[in-house]
């Protein structure tokens, strides 16, 4: 078996090996760095021979342009080859980042699907709590917590009825009180291990992330619900902002150590309870007797359809009218006018 030569020195595959050993790139979280080792090694797959002096900002602006198709790669593209030589500056190894100045193109990220009410309630139909199944479900709902870090979870993380752990991503502490609904299903499972989360078949604690993401995927799929893990984060985040949550609670009890995303969820809250407070005003205040829900009266519709047919007499449909709106017709102006009220009247009782 060959043996692979190394990089040939101060190319960009050269750089990225230097990279790959350094101590920024190994102070990120393992998902983290095996995500950007995938990026780095497609990059150097087609340009990993380009001496690093010779990455410009025409290179990065073409590698952008050829996925084109694909935005989010591209953004992610980008986004990697600027932590790569936003270190090689820092390092001495390039005397500029070349990404710095090269615009992104714009993506609407979809992201994860929150869970809904009734799809938490399908899932639960089909795995009753005691099941590995519905303790994933619980760990993941009651605490919030992302999928990198609740499948390591376990005993030895709850002191004093509160979980205490620092997150995967971004090393942040986090203290999550238990929900006594959750110390139940905790409960209700035999937990031989120092997770609480194992192997359906080797009932061993899962070795990765992505080795939990996949099984709880199957376990969805089995209950007819779409969503994954990462929703049910969402679902909780977006419940808290519902409720009132602050700024500073949810980025306490979700981890985050910018504003962004709980000024996202708050934003989503505020305009959720804003729209229902319009909608009821609108409701109120609406003076298009169209919008009435009330049924007409049907003797009165019969009369008025009698007056359609020529049924009655000038003097009847004048007696009509003023019967059923005298205010109106000594109060208008306007002759059309008033039979228009009439007419609205007959139909919609509540408008005289």
């Amino acid at each position: 078996m060959a043996i692979a030569s190394p990089p040939s020195k101060f190319t960009l595959q050269w750089l990225v090996k230097k990279y790959e050993v350094s101590a920024a790139f190994k102070a990120l979280a393992p998902s983290t760095q095996r995500t950007r080792s995938n990026i780095l090694k497609a990059v150097c797959e087609t340009g990993g021979k380009m001496l690093v002096s010779q990455v410009t900002r025409n290179t990065i602006a073409a590698g952008r342009d050829r996925r084109a198709d694909t935005p989010l790669a591209a953004i992610n593209f980008m986004k990697v080859m600027g932590y790569l030589f936003e270190w090689a500056v820092d390092a001495g190894y390039a005397r500029a980042n070349p990404v710095r100045d090269v615009k992104r193109p714009k993506a609407k990220a979809i992201g994860h699907t929150p869970w809904t009410y009734e799809d938490v309630s399908k899932f639960y139909d089909k795995h009753m709590p005691g099941t590995l199944a519905g303790l994933a479900m619980d760990l993941l709902l009651f605490t919030g917590l992302r999928r990198s870090d609740v499948y390591r979870l376990g005993p030895q993380h709850i002191r004093n009825a509160v979980v205490e752990l620092r997150a995967q991503k971004n090393d942040e502490p986090l203290f999550i009180p238990v929900h006594p609904s959750l110390q139940k299903s905790i409960d209700a499972c035999s937990i031989s291990h120092m997770a609480f989360l194992t192997t359906p078949v080797q009932g061993r604690p899962f070795k990765r992330e992505s080795s939990f993401g996949n099984w709880f995927a199957e376990v969805c799929d089995e209950a007819g619900v779409s969503g994954r893990a990462h929703g049910l984060r969402k679902l909780l985040a977006q419940i808290v902002a519902e409720s009132g949550g602050s700024n500073a609670e949810l980025k306490a009890l979700f981890g985050w150590t910018t504003d962004a995303m709980a000024v996202h969820y708050i934003k989503n809250a505020n305009a959720k309870k804003l729209a229902q407070f319009g909608a009821k005003k609108l409701k109120k205040n609406m003076p298009s007797p169209l919008l009435e829900t009330k049924a007409p009266h049907l003797k009165k519709v019969e009369l008025f359809q009698s007056v359609i047919r020529g049924e009655l007499s000038c003097d009847t449909i004048f007696g009509l009218w003023v019967q059923y709106n005298p205010l109106r017709i000594l109060r208008s102006n306007s002759a059309s006018s008033s039979l228009i009220a009439f007419f609205a009247t007959i139909f919609y009782p509540s408008y005289s």
